[in-house]
């Protein structure tokens, strides 16, 4: 209960290879699991990571984070009184493989992005607690 009121952002990092390991890791579990982190934390700076790419991806997991991605962004759209054409571009995701460098750069400047926006969180409440703390 307490991270819902703690200024913090999300990485979700899924292994969509299926050699994720136990039966409780699977493609669909960690994308439920997902789904669940994500409607509980919606306003909070988020990205989404594939993990592993150098594994490859099992059939069709890839397409459906792509389908889960799109109805967030018609949810959040049509939340703003938005259609559907207006729901923004195409889902974004990280593809990360360690063992080949890729997607390592682009991680990079994601997370320092969110932290920004932490940043930005963490000094308004700041500066709100030094104006309660001043006598009057």
């Amino acid at each position: 209960a307490a991270m819902a009121h703690l200024p913090t952002a999300v990485m979700y990092v899924m292994d969509l290879s299926g050699g994720a390991g136990d039966r409780c890791s699977s493609v669909e579990d960690q994308l439920i699991l997902r789904r669940e982190v994500r409607a509980r934390f919606p306003r909070r700076p988020w990205i989404d990571v594939i993990s592993k790419a150098d594994l490859g991806i099992i059939d069709g997991a890839e397409e459906r984070l792509k389908d889960i991605l799109k109805a967030e962004q018609l949810e959040r759209a049509q939340q703003r009184g938005l259609s559907g054409d207006d729901a923004g571009d195409e889902p974004y995701y990280i593809i990360l493989s360690i063992k080949e460098g890729m997607g390592v750069d682009e991680l990079r400047q994601e997370v320092m992005r969110m932290l920004g926006e932490v940043r930005v969180v963490l000094d308004a409440m700041a500066a709100v607690d030094e104006r309660i703390a001043r006598p009057v």
